[in-house]
């Protein structure tokens, strides 16, 4: 009993010191309660490691907030303009002052109309998606092109509908390549508001606002306030001018239209902010996409683009183009990569030109713009694909590039010997030009043919020293290869290996039969043949070493093809192996009537230049000359 008596004291001396106690006191212990509470909860590992992102919905004062968009972005724009061309920034109009000032003074004075639901907080599956880099999709390809990425669009309007009032933000690429698009989409916008309607998703007036902006160069808002109607909306992307000149300022145009939007959010005007680029590049100015990426997630913008495939490793894909004057020729889209570093090699393929495997396509969008969609919970869209090869997205989803933070990506990459080794072989290799090998060599006369064989042999010890740089490279990471675990950086390995091996095995061959072949020359079976060619054979004539690191080369090639099926690793591997690694002499005969005479005088040669200058120029007066390869 003493003991019970003894606890209630205690407790009533508790809540007497309770009452007597200042109130922040009390505050101060409850808070104090819920901490050592919370400290007992382990939070996913996601959560841990982005633990320094910005929250999309946290009140920071602009001070803060800049100092922790340093302290995230670091030195990332060096490593995006050493990967990618740089551009000036965006800029409103063509203004040199920064182009969301004139945003917020365009918007200062509109009403906006304040709800009272409270602004949605990011459930764990809505944040995991964003920042879970690894794991989903983040490219989705559409059937029926265009139009069918428009139709999935309107989904993602109608779901973000059903959560509250909605803000819609179209920005349109304005260069000349985009016009049959827009044009297209403007087409269908009538019809993806009366979808909406026909979803019963619309609720009033006031629940969906639209907001239409173009970027090229410059950028320039083409609603001065968010819109209602659609029928406001459509002749006004029809009329967009078009910008010749050659640059997408793409994140910078993203970059203000977040800076100048996201207060309709913060001040409850809507729940959701949409932005949908609609493009056929990759951006100029790479240097704004950590920034940009800070901006969209601290102000709960989702980024969606409607674009093209990236080309597979490269920067460039080239088309047929039609001129404003019927002219058909070709034009240049910076359409990729798809990846931030280069992972594949460019060297030319012996005895084929392989033209076609120039512009593969990569089953995934830009790097820059689908790392903007994914990290903003986003998607890119692919709504067409240039390339004669494509492969099936459910296979390209296991080999997706790595679309973490530069600063992580550059980070783990570094720890890698074969990851390492890969990337600065690919870069070396985008440094200098191979030229392909003479095959053909006219032996009509002996001298002639000398040398011509002679002359032959001095790009190919220039060949083969490039080529040595390239295996110099890659070799070091070769015991490393068997940690890499993505799919992804395996094949890319595995690739610039095998067919750095096996290119070195045919300038072995090539070598060493041009040297027996100058040294003495075989006669021909045929009374009429005037021409020796090297054509590839199986037959392997440079020694026991050659042979060695040709069943390596095939060796690499051919695990490519058994571990990335149906990949544009397993096309390339598969295109290699395809043509022999060995050479063998072919005899033929050429028309040389026709061709100048290799002993003919100064005069003689003067004479044929006049003559075949007059002739082109007879054939200029009935056909326009050639014109170069268009940038749009």
């Amino acid at each position: 009993m003493s003991q019970i008596a003894g606890g209630d004291m205690a407790r009533k001396s508790v809540v007497q010191m309770l009452r007597e106690a200042p109130a922040w006191a009390v505050s101060l212990g409850l808070h104090l309660a819920v901490l050592l509470s919370l400290m007992t909860v382990h939070l996913p590992k996601q959560f841990i490691e982005n633990a320094d992102i910005i929250s999309l919905f946290e009140e920071t004062d602009e001070e803060t907030f800049e100092a922790n968009l340093t302290d995230q972005v670091g030195d990332v724009s060096e490593t995006l303009s050493s990967v990618a061309s740089s551009a000036p920034q965006a800029t409103l109009a063509g203004q040199a002052n920064p182009a969301p000032q004139k945003i917020e003074e365009e918007l200062a004075d509109v009403e906006v109309a304040v709800i009272s639901d409270p602004l949605p907080q990011m459930n764990t599956q809505e944040l995991t998606a964003q920042v879970d880099a690894t794991g989903g999709s983040s490219t989705e390809f559409t059937n029926g092109g265009t139009a069918g990425a428009i139709d999935r669009l309107t989904q993602e309007l109608a779901a973000s509908l059903r959560e509250g009032k909605t803000m819609a933000i179209w920005l349109f690429d304005a260069s000349p390549s985009l016009k049959a698009r827009r044009d297209l989409i403007a087409d269908r916008f009538e019809n993806v508001y009366k979808q909406l309607d026909q979803l019963d998703v619309v609720k009033g007036d006031a629940a969906l606002k639209t907001v239409v902006a173009t970027f090229g160069k410059g950028f320039e808002l083409l609603t001065k306030e968010p819109v209602s109607d659609v029928r406001t909306i459509v002749p006004i992307v029809r009329k967009i001018k078009t910008d010749d000149s050659g640059k997408e300022n793409v994140f910078g145009a993203v970059k203000t239209l977040v800076q100048g939007f996201q207060k309709y959010r913060k001040q409850g005007a809507v729940k959701n902010i949409k932005l949908f680029i609609i493009t056929d590049e990759r951006g100029d100015d790479p240097q704004l996409l950590e920034e940009t990426i800070l901006l969209a997630r601290r102000g709960g913008v989702s980024i969606y683009t409607i674009g093209n495939s990236a080309p597979f490793g490269r920067d460039q894909v080239v088309v047929p183009w039609k001129f404003d004057d019927g002219y058909m020729g070709t034009a240049r889209f910076e359409a990729g990569p798809e990846c931030i570093e280069p992972e594949i090699l460019k060297i030319p393929y012996f005895g084929t030109r392989g033209d076609d495997l120039n512009q593969l396509a990569s089953g995934y969008g830009p790097y820059g713009l689908t790392r903007l969609c994914k990290e903003s919970g986003g998607l890119f869209f692919v709504a067409e694909e240039t390339a004669k090869h494509k492969f099936s997205p459910a296979v390209m989803r296991n080999f997706q590039p790595d679309y973490r933070p530069v600063k992580d990506y550059m980070a783990s990459r570094t720890k890698s010997p074969a990851k390492t080794a890969l990337v600065e072989a690919a870069k070396k290799s985008n440094l200098v030009e191979m030229e392909l090998l003479k095959l053909e060599f006219r032996a009509d006369n002996d001298n002639v043919f000398r040398e011509l064989l002679a002359e032959a042999q001095k790009p190919a010890a220039n060949f083969d020293f490039k080529l040595n740089q390239l295996y110099t490279i890659l070799a070091p990471g070769e015991k490393d290869r068997e940690k890499v675990k993505e799919p992804r950086w395996r094949a890319a390995y595995d690739l610039g290996m095998g067919r750095v091996l096996a290119m070195r095995v045919r300038f072995y061959g090539y070598n060493k039969l041009l040297a027996e072949m100058r040294g003495l020359p075989k006669p021909f079976t045929k009374k009429d043949s005037n021409e020796w060619r090297l054509v590839p054979s199986k037959e392997i004539s440079a020694g026991q070493d050659v042979r060695k690191m040709e069943k390596q080369a095939a060796a690499y090639l051919k695990r490519v093809i058994d571990e990335s099926p149906d990949t544009p690793w397993a096309l390339l591997a598969e295109r290699e192996l395809s043509t022999p690694m060995g050479w063998s002499w072919q005899e033929g005969k050429v028309n040389y009537a026709a061709l100048p005479n290799p002993n003919e005088t100064p005069e003689q040669k003067k004479a044929r230049i006049a003559q075949e200058v007059k002739k082109q120029q007879e054939q200029m007066k009935n056909s326009p000359p050639p014109r170069p390869t268009q940038d749009v």
